[in-house]
């Protein structure tokens, strides 16, 4: 396996043992139906989806001020340029 798969299997050992604590069961317990896991994956999922959002939010905003700042650096540069002329 690659480094990368290896931090993955790590942290669902990680992830495992947060949840024997927390709960005081593995994820081979008997007393959820199907229809329960589906239920809790989708409340994860559209958790996951709420956390991506904010992320792409935050990306949109670093780049748009990046491309600001840019903006800025291009007219100090020209400045300078005429100013050296």
């Amino acid at each position: 396996m690659s480094k990368i798969e290896d931090e993955v299997c790590e942290k669902i050992q990680q992830r495992a043992e947060v949840g024997l604590k927390k709960y005081g069961t593995t994820m081979e317990r008997e007393d959820f139906s199907d229809l329960d896991w589906m239920n809790y994956l989708q409340e994860e999922l559209m958790d996951g989806a709420v956390y991506l959002q904010r992320m792409i939010n935050n990306y949109q905003d670093a780049l748009a001020e990046l491309e600001e700042l840019t903006k800025r650096v291009e007219h100090l540069e020209e400045q300078l340029e005429e100013y050296l002329e």
